[in-house]
């Protein structure tokens, strides 16, 4: 009987040791990992859409020749780097976009332009070029991408095949180029100009560029379509009469290039002007009408946005040097165009960076 009464306790022991662990331990919910990095993303956001108010904004001028300084390349040491995933804030901004700023915004050029230091030492106005950087530190060196062959014929293609433009472009002494020349293509880009970003860390941003394994079509990404993958060619210069920062075109004319990196880049993100965070209310301060698309020729919706109406901005759309803002009822206004009068915001939408002078201008 003790016997049957010993293996029934050893029984119930063994059974009570095999019970899943589930039935004695409380479910924990794991954390929604969306909502962390939104949050992450909304407070990395916030940390740099400070405006610069209180530097002036000036109108882009014409033209003089230039003769742009060399820039040097150094042997990239590539390291491992850890980074935050930059996330949409919002589910209506679905991309995050960025200005590169101007000479005149930045310290480091006091406030002016490049060409006014007096240990410049070239002519009076040159590429107002920002390198970028194989991992996230200053004094890294950059890297070349080598645009040859389907590159080389977007690049042709983006530039209307003008021959005067190419030469000018793929030239030694025009900034892109002029490390080791064509085709080696420098890792920078130029003021004004568009980017995204697919991370952040201590301070510095990782670009999002064009595909290097795949040349892009013209006819769909081009500087209409797509400004934060194809760039404008941006002189900058001091105006020693007005005291001003100017952006005149280059001799040629429009000159676009694609923004592409065969490695990853890192740029500075106190270089950097984010788009305000959207949903963003506004005002009109200039009467429009709504469109059915994000052009200036697009359809009409039969109604407008009368000046002193408010309006929900939900999503961006750049095209160019215009950005437009589509509304909560999917119709589409414009934020910021060059006008007849020069830069206008048409909302109460605004951004201290200014795009380069929109395409043709004074051609």
């Amino acid at each position: 009987m003790k016997t049957k009464i010993l293996f029934g306790t050893l029984a119930l022991g063994v059974m009570l040791a095999c019970a899943p662990a589930g039935l004695a331990t409380p479910v924990v919910v794991p954390a929604d990992s969306n909502a962390i990095q939104l949050y992450m993303q909304q407070t990395a956001a916030a940390a740099f859409t400070q405006t610069q108010a209180s530097i002036p904004t000036v109108p882009p001028t014409l033209t003089l020749t230039p003769t742009p300084p060399p820039t040097f390349t150094l042997v990239p040491t590539l390291t491992p780097v850890g980074a935050i995933v930059f996330a949409a804030p919002t589910r209506s901004q679905r991309v995050q976009y960025f200005r590169i700023k101007h000479d005149h915004q930045i310290a480091l050029y006091n406030f002016r332009s490049r060409t006014v230091s007096p240990d410049w030492g070239y002519t009076k106005q040159t590429p107002e070029i920002l390198p970028m950087f194989p991992i996230p530190k200053e004094g890294t060196g950059t890297i070349r991408t080598p645009v040859s062959g389907a590159w080389e014929r977007f690049i042709d293609e983006l530039n209307g095949n003008n021959s005067g433009k190419l030469k000018y472009l793929k030239s030694s002494g025009t900034a892109l180029f002029n490390g080791a020349g064509f085709p080696q293509m420098e890792s920078l880009t130029m003021g004004g100009n568009i980017i995204t970003l697919e991370a952040i860390s201590n301070g510095w941003g990782k670009v999002h560029t064009m595909d290097f394994s795949s040349p892009g079509n013209a006819g769909i990404e081009n500087y209409f379509t797509r400004p934060d993958l194809v760039h404008k060619f941006v002189l900058v210069s001091w105006n020693t009469k007005n005291k001003t920062t100017i952006w005149p075109n280059t001799p040629k004319g429009d000159i676009f290039y694609p923004f592409v990196a065969r490695n990853d880049v890192w740029v500075q993100m106190d270089r950097l002007e984010p788009f305000p965070i959207l949903p963003m209310n506004v005002s009109a301060v200039i009467t429009q009408d709504i469109r059915k698309e994000p052009k200036a020729d697009g359809d009409l919706t039969n109604t407008r946005l009368e000046e002193g109406r408010p309006a929900t901005i939900v999503t961006y759309q750049p095209s160019a040097s215009d950005v437009w803002g589509q509304l909560q009822n999917g119709g589409w206004i414009l934020l910021f165009s060059y006008t007849e009068d020069g830069p206008t915001h048409f909302t109460t939408w605004s951004m201290a960076t200014l795009p380069p002078n929109p395409p043709n201008f004074a051609e």
